[in-house]
């Protein structure tokens, strides 16, 4: 076939021959590709030195989408013409393309023509490359992608690799341990260190110091919620197992199993026996055992912050409420424990709310709405809430039962800035063992106003933990007896409760009958399950320091009554609807109405202004119009539109208008009986208080809390 020639112009004359080789080769390409082939073959030949007739050709094949022959001209590029810059253009696209999956054309043709080359040829392009990239972020990169396609180089370049990472970490002032340098460090080098045919070799405190970088960072992905790292814990212990190995310890082979917690436990505690004693804080084994310890309890103690806030509301571990003997001789009989279990505390914890979130409350009789009415599910939720507290709790005791284990497990949980975590385990660990006291001291330590100024937070998150701090020692005040001080406490929260989130749903769980001397669970923090932890803390109070009062404790018939009335009130929210009250509430009002009918009258002011609930009016309504000894009533202060001197609604006497005044009062008390009682005992509690604290402790003394 002939060759269709191009003509030769005035401009083709002037150039140099290996030049005019190059220009017909280009101009014979797209009528003729095997002339523009043979044009190009000639130059070459003629001109193997020339780096312009080299690069034609390469761009040609290039063009024509050949990767096998684009591979050889660049790979003799490469033996031949290092310095050129347009050939490092080339390099560079190269790189980039191999460090991307775009699907574009060209790099995937890049990366095709790169996987052409020769073994030596790939090497040396990333080795040089990498070595005149004067960014350093490039420079780790391009070796990365060396040492990952060529493992057998890991031994040679990895520890260099560390250096200059760790210097770039360093001298670049990062704030925190989610920076590039350390992301490539620990997510892609510590694995190829560890995967690596050849030992990697580096000094025990440089691999020691390597470890803690990647807790570290691992631990901030866990504790951000803007991380994006996927499955860091599978990343942590693959890491832990490759430095592991570089250290020579045997228990990292531990960490390269599937996460099972109670296996992992029996491992350490195995290990944790067989230490020989005493123990020297520097010895390798006393170092394994400190690292597989920490990282085994960073996982149970991150577990269990996670569940606490896997629905819509935190849960919060408060002291609650056990029922007494009596109580228990009516409810249902409580689930058989074995011997000596009576003291450990039983936990409760309400699931139905994490799998309610957002399910509706119905405030008005205090019944939930369940979305999802699954029984096994929320068992399943409960236990795993409880086992991974049990967890990290009985870790904790293992590392404080050896000094040398507990100062190494301490120091490393202090470089990790897990302290968030720790102060809100220990004050969980602190209520569960009883250590009450010592909580306390605590928690009062973040009121002095020394301390109040060191952490800048919002106006709401200050709330929040103001509230939170005040419900701690609600509860912890109540466990020690303290009542003043617990209802204090209370009638505080309640003040706050406008920064919690509405909703959420009444507890069935703070009341349990139990043979647990102690009874702790799990609240939501949310409006409806805060305000009725502090109704019925408030609630008991009332109980215990008075209706539980031998006769002639000292209580006047006015605080008594009083005290009645204010429990009547609180109770509201628990018998709810009739036909589903919390447990223990029907109990506790029967005692309440008992105790009215044993007395000849009862007076309670603001009866009126409170207590709407329809069980609680039908008995009042029953005690002041039985045939035999009716009780007499003074619920009301005279209205607006009467004098002092005219009668108030009462049952006293033999006045038919006042009883007609009753009646009519409590025609108009039931036609409230749907309305919300949340807000109404917010209301009760909020402007009542001094009706509550006076029952408590004289008014005229100011109260210092027993610590």
């Amino acid at each position: 076939m002939p060759v269709t020639m191009a003509s030769v112009t005035s401009d083709s004359l002037l150039l140099s021959d290996e030049d005019y080789l190059v220009l017909r080769a280009k101009q014979a390409f797209t009528v003729d590709p095997h002339s523009a082939k043979a044009w190009m073959l000639t130059a070459k030949t003629l001109y193997p030195n020339n780096f312009a007739v080299q690069f034609e050709a390469y761009n040609i094949v290039k063009s024509a989408k050949n990767v096998k022959e684009a591979a050889k001209c660049f790979e003799t590029l490469l033996h031949q013409f290092q310095g050129d810059t347009e050939l490092w253009n080339e390099v560079e696209a190269l790189t980039k393309a191999l460090r991307s999956d775009c699907g574009d054309p060209e790099p995937t043709f890049l990366r095709a023509m790169f996987a052409s080359l020769s073994t030596d040829a790939q090497q040396q392009l990333l080795q040089v490359t990498a070595d005149r990239s004067k960014d350093t972020m490039e420079h780790c990169r391009l070796l990365m992608i060396l040492l990952s396609r060529f493992p057998h180089a890991v031994a040679k370049h990895g520890p260099r690799l560390v250096d200059t990472l760790l210097s770039a970490e360093k001298h670049s002032h990062f704030q925190g341990a989610n920076n590039c340098y350390r992301k490539l460090l620990v997510c892609e080098l510590v694995p190829l260190m560890g995967a690596s045919p050849i030992p990697v070799e580096l000094p025990p405190r440089q691999l020691y110091r390597l470890m803690h970088k990647m807790i570290e960072y691992y631990v901030s992905c866990l504790m951000s919620p803007d991380s994006n790292e996927p499955d860091p814990w599978d990343k942590l212990f693959l890491g832990f197992r490759s430095i592991g190995l570089m250290l020579n310890w045997d228990m990292s082979a531990v960490f390269s199993q599937p996460w099972g917690r109670e296996h992992y436990w029996q491992q350490l505690l195995d290990k944790n026996e067989h230490l020989h004693q005493p123990l020297d804080p520097e010895s390798h084994e006393v170092r394994q055992h400190i690292h597989c310890t920490a990282i085994f309890f960073l996982r149970c103690l991150q577990e269990y912050m996670s569940s606490l806030q896997a629905g819509d509301h935190q849960l919060i571990l408060l002291e609650s409420f056990v029922m007494t003997m009596s109580d228990r001789e009516v409810s249902e009989p409580p689930a058989k424990r074995r011997k000596g279990d009576e003291t450990i505390p039983l936990i409760t914890v309400d699931a139905h709310t994490l799998l309610n979130a957002g399910s509706a409350t119905n405030a008005s009789s205090g019944t939930a709405s369940n979305a999802q009415n699954n029984p096994g599910r929320e068992r399943a939720v409960s236990t795993n809430v409880v086992n991974n507290f049990t967890a990290a709790l009985r870790c904790w005791n293992m590392v404080n039962s050896q000094e040398a284990i507990y100062r190494g497990v301490s120091k490393l949980l202090q470089v990790l800035g897990v302290d968030q975590w720790l102060a809100a385990f220990h004050q969980d660990m602190q209520l569960y063992r009883g250590d009450v006291n010592e909580m306390v001291n605590n928690l009062l330590q973040f009121e002095k106003p020394e301390n109040q100024g060191q952490i800048q937070n919002s106006t709401t998150a200050q709330n929040n933990i103001n509230l939170v701090r005040n419900l701690r020692l609600a509860s912890a005040f109540f466990y020690l007896r303290q009542l003043p001080a617990a209802v204090d406490r209370a009638l505080q929260v309640v003040s706050m409760l406008s920064c919690l989130p509405p909703g959420g749903s009444l507890s069935s769980n703070l009341l349990k009958a139990t043979y647990s001397l102690r009874h702790i669970h799990l609240l939501p923090l949310s409006r409806t399950c805060v305000l009725q932890y502090c109704a019925h803390l408030i609630l008991s109070a009332l109980q215990q320091h008075f209706v539980s009062q031998p006769t002639g404790g000292g209580a006047t018939t006015t605080e008594i009554d009083m005290c009645v009335g204010n429990m009547l009130v609180l109770l509201q929210l628990e018998l709810g609807d009739s036909e589903q009250p919390m447990p223990g509430a029907l109990d506790l009002l029967g005692q309440l109405i008992s105790h009215i009918r044993s007395r000849p009258s009862f007076s309670y002011p603001i009866f009126t202004n409170y207590i709407v609930n329809a069980d609680i009016l039908e008995e009042i309504m029953h005690l002041a119009t039985k045939q035999d000894s009716p009780v007499a009533f003074e619920i009301a202060p005279p209205s607006s539109t009467q004098l002092t001197s005219q009668r108030r609604i009462s049952t006293r006497g033999v006045d038919k208008g006042a009883k007609e005044d009753f009646k009519s009062a409590m025609r108009r008390q039931m036609a409230r009986s749907s309305e919300p009682l949340e807000p109404l005992l917010i209301k009760f509690l909020t402007n009542e208080q001094d009706y509550v604290k006076r029952l408590l402790w004289p008014q005229s003394k100011a109260y210092a809390p027993r610590i």
